[in-house]
Parts: C-alpha cells; structure tokens; sequence
C-alpha cells in the first residue's frame, strides 16, 4: 500500500481532528480579560429607561389579548431590571448626590421591592384595567404606610 498525501480519508482524518482540537483550545494567548465596554454606574436617564422599559412589558404582557399573569410579569420586569443594573453597570447606581459620579453598588434584594413597586405604581397610573384588584390594594397600602413614615420623620 502506497502512502498518498492527497488521499481523502487521510485528509478528512486531519481536517476532523483539527476542529475537535480546536473547539477544546483557548486561543487567548496572553491571557488577558476581554471587556466590551468599562463599567460606567447607571444614572437617573438609565434607571427612566430600564424602569419604563419593565413597564411596558408589564403592560403589554398582561393585556387581555395576552394575557400573562401579572404578578408574575412584574416580577420578569423587576428581574430584568436587576439583571441589566448587575451585568451592564456592575451593580452601580449614581448617587444624585455625589458630585464625583462613582456610584454605589446597591442590594438586589431591596432595588427589587423597590422597582417592583415603582413599575406597580405606574402601571396602575398607564394601564389600570391590565392592573388586578388585589395589586392595586396591596400597592395602596404600601403608598399610606410610606406617608404615615415620612409624616413621623
């Protein structure tokens, strides 16, 4: 049996192993960490915009024609929320106060009752008919206890 270069089966050996092999390989050579963007702390433009962008998911989501469970929308909305402050802005929110724009990493925990109730809020403002009796109860307990709080300040 001749050894032939060209032959298929040898280059078809060749060319499989060499994709298997590269699949495996890291090809970053220097081993350095690849950012597509450095992390700039969300601003109050960037919270107006996630904020309107979960409502109007929220919103549209629980139209009758849809017809999402809408606790469950607004709780997808406060989450994507949450998700794009962490993974875009490295868990950083501008202090309005701070002149020198560094940001403070905020708890996800707490800036999800809070967006969830910013969203339910408008929500019952823009869409109201999408919005079930017992969200806009609990929303209005949660608006007197917030007044009552600040009235003993």
């Amino acid at each position: 049996m001749k050894f032939r270069l060209n032959s298929p089966k040898i280059i078809k050996t060749i060319f499989i192993s060499l994709i298997f092999s590269s699949t495996f390989l890291d090809l970053n050579l220097n081993k350095k960490q690849v950012f597509a963007n450095e992390i700039i702390p969300a601003d109050k433009n960037d919270l107006a915009l996630y904020e309107g962008m979960g409502l109007s998911y929220v919103c549209q989501a629980s139209r009758k024609e849809i017809n999402l469970d809408f606790e469950k929308s607004l709780g997808v909305a406060a989450t994507t929320f949450i998700v794009v402050i962490k993974n875009k802005h490295g868990g950083l929110i501008v202090n309005p106060d701070d002149k020198n724009k560094k940001g403070v990493e905020v708890n996800p925990e707490r800036l999800f009752e809070n967006v969830t109730f910013r969203i339910l809020g408008r929500a019952i403002e823009l869409c109201p008919e999408n919005v079930p009796k017992k969200s806009k109860k609990a929303y209005e307990k949660q608006v007197k206890k917030l007044k009552e709080f600040l009235n003993k300040k």
